[in-house]
């Protein structure tokens, strides 16, 4: 029965990291800062108190066994009597298992999926996957008023970082780990403005226009401040701008990787379009990405149990239900289909249904506004000094990175875009043209267009951005720029009002630059070298290999005008660095006996039968 009800989970989490298209993973909870240098930040004259706002992900909710206890923590400010966590949506399926409701639905499932694998057609209840869903998703949905279960809660902080709590400071340099390149501004004038990704967009505007008029403004004594909008941040600042822009409060906006004009993920999941060969990638160990090795490998093996075309209906009745019951009920998330799409999603999913006129009348209000947003943002800039910024990473596929978002490859536009692997780079640099990632512009095109605005591998062209001098792109750079020091530092310098164009800066910081990804650098290897230095005192020749790889390590770091190859390069030898001192074995990376057994039961699979289910072979 547990088994039963894993396997089935297992395809309920699959579906479900679709829908909050794999942010789930943006936070990376264990990583150690690591201190970054470049241009040394000059104090500018005049000084404005910056607030983050966040992206999907990078706001920590918590969960309440009662409201009278997530009141009283909230009267403390504290988390203390928090029975669960989460920085993007509750999966942790313990809870919801403890409903008697749930099991009775995962049964029914159970005994529908038994038939569907005997007759080869799909007989799963649209009613029990709706009653699981509903379960599953109890704590990310939202009501009418775009107000989350009262157990829910997740803080704001009225305060600068300066006055966090150790823990809110832990949550806010994890996700946004710019400690070391604030410059002179200090975390007194440094402030982080919270949501939930599940939400109402302008119900989190009208808090941003709260916050910043009842808290930072008053606090700093200033009378402007500098927006710094991540991923799903550009939206609420989007809708922000759309009600208060006028009000002369924004002295710069300085987007990061920020979806101004949604991204196709979503546009794709909600229309369930997928790519050509989205049943191939299924087949192939994909499912592995998602759940993690080994036991992802079985979970892929056993989908095979299922013919093609009946697991392609079942996972389309599974997205479907997703999101029928949790993304078109979340505006946050239905604000996310690009402009040009909208109209077709609102014909196919929002019109006509009264239980939804809510959303769509929030949604057109929306896209009313990002149809329009060059020509408002430019009145913004030109009538009331509100400059604009935007850096973002290009170069990539959905998906086209790293595993955590291996699923995007499934995506019909995931074969078209240039994009972060999550965001196109139109979305990202509000404006720009391109071309598929790893194609070029055609030979008309570049003899027809300014040189100075296409990028180096001729894929992208920022001529067309709304502000193009104010744009600057990291080949080959995944979503979160949080492992990428030169683009955080970037961003500071903007904020501080040191850079202002890109010409200001082109040898510091060039308007196309190289990827960084300093990730596993930050999370394991200095950190255990750190462990390590506590228990031990190394020898002479041990103590200068370290300093050697230290001091390589600070020298690159220190660059801004990046080099992914060596940067690469100098982060391997500080592993083998690890190796030698002996903290790491000469097989740390290397794959466990279980992952190796799994993974090559599944490549036999795909060479002997091809990209089908077990059943197919027989009924050729």
């Amino acid at each position: 029965m547990k088994k039963a009800i894993s396997v089935l989970l297992c395809l309920a989490l699959l579906v479900s990291t679709l829908t909050v298209f794999g942010f789930a993973k943006t936070a990376n909870p264990d990583e150690t800062p690591v201190a970054a240098s470049g241009a040394e930040a000059v104090k500018t004259e005049q000084e404005y108190p910056i607030v983050f706002v966040t992206g999907i992900g990078q706001s920590y909710s918590y969960l309440y066994a009662t409201p009278e206890d997530a009141k009283a923590d909230a009267a403390e400010n504290s988390t203390d009597r928090a029975i669960a966590k989460w920085n993007l949506f509750c999966n942790d399926f313990s809870f919801a298992l403890k409903d008697m409701t749930t099991y009775i639905s995962a049964l029914r499932i159970v005994g529908t999926l038994l038939l569907t694998i005997a007759t080869g057609h799909n007989f799963v209840s649209k009613d029990a996957v709706d009653d699981l869903v509903k379960e599953l998703f109890t704590y990310n949905t939202v009501d009418e008023n775009g107000n989350l279960p009262e157990t829910v809660v997740t803080p704001r902080c009225d305060y600068p970082v300066s006055q966090m709590t150790e823990e809110q400071r832990d949550n806010f340099y994890r996700t946004i780990p710019c400690e070391d390149v604030i410059g002179d501004i200090g975390e007194d004038m440094l402030y982080c403005f919270n949501y939930s990704a599940f939400s109402f967009t302008y119900n989190n505007s009208d808090n941003l226009n709260k916050f910043i008029n009842e808290v930072v403004l008053p606090q700093t004594g200033k009378d402007k401040v500098v927006l710094i909008p991540m991923s799903m941040g550009a939206s609420v600042v989007s809708a922000y701008l759309q009600d208060y822009g006028r009000d002369g409060k924004v002295a710069r906006v300085v987007s990061i990787v920020g979806a101004w004009y949604g991204s196709d993920v979503i546009a794709d999941l909600v229309e369930q379009k997928y790519a050509d060969d989205a049943p191939e990638k299924l087949y192939n160990g994909i499912v592995a990405d998602l759940i993690g090795e080994p036991w992802g490998y079985l979970v892929n093996g056993i989908l095979r149990i299922f013919p093609k075309a009946t697991l392609r209906s079942i996972i389309d009745e599974l997205l479907n239900s997703v999101i029928e019951n949790l993304v078109l009920k979340t505006p946050s998330l239905m604000v996310m289909v690009p402009y040009e799409r909208y109209p077709a999603v609102r014909a196919a999913r929002l019109e006509g249904n009264k239980d939804l006129a809510y959303v769509m009348k929030i949604t057109d209000k929306f896209y009313e506004a990002q149809k329009n947003l060059k020509t408002y943002l430019k009145e913004l800039n030109e009538n009331y000094g509100v400059d604009f910024y935007y850096i973002a990473g290009y170069g990539l596929e959905f998906g086209g990175y790293s595993s955590d978002y291996e699923f995007f490859k499934f995506l019909a536009s995931a074969n078209t875009t240039n994009s972060d692997e999550i965001i196109q780079i139109q979305s990202t640099a509000t404006g720009a043209t391109c071309v598929t990632a790893g194609k070029q512009f055609d030979a008309d095109y570049l003899a027809s267009h300014n040189a100075k605005y296409i990028t180096p591998d001729k894929s992208v062209d920022v001529s067309t951005c709304l502000f193009p001098d104010r744009v600057w792109l990291f080949n080959k750079q995944k979503h979160e720029l949080e492992n990428n020091n030169t683009a955080l530092k970037l961003a500071f310098d903007i904020a501080l009002g040191n850079v202002t164009s890109t010409e200001d800066c082109a040898d510091v910081y060039p308007q196309f630059n190289d990827s960084r990804d300093l990730k596993r650098l930050k999370r394991s290897y200095i950190p255990d070298l750190e462990r390590w230095l506590e228990e031990n005192t190394p020898t002479a020749a041990q103590q200068k290999l370290i300093d050697e790889n230290t001091a390589a390590v600070n020298e690159m770091m220190g660059k801004t005008v990046n080099d992914r190859e060596a940067d690469d390069k100098v982060i391997e030898n500080y592993r083998k660095m690890l190796v030698t001192l002996g903290i790491y074995g000469e097989d740390e990376e290397k794959e466990d006996g279980l992952t190796s057994v799994l993974k090559a039961l599944n490549d036999f699979n795909v060479r002997v039968f091809g990209f089908k289910g077990f059943i197919d072979i027989f009924r050729r």
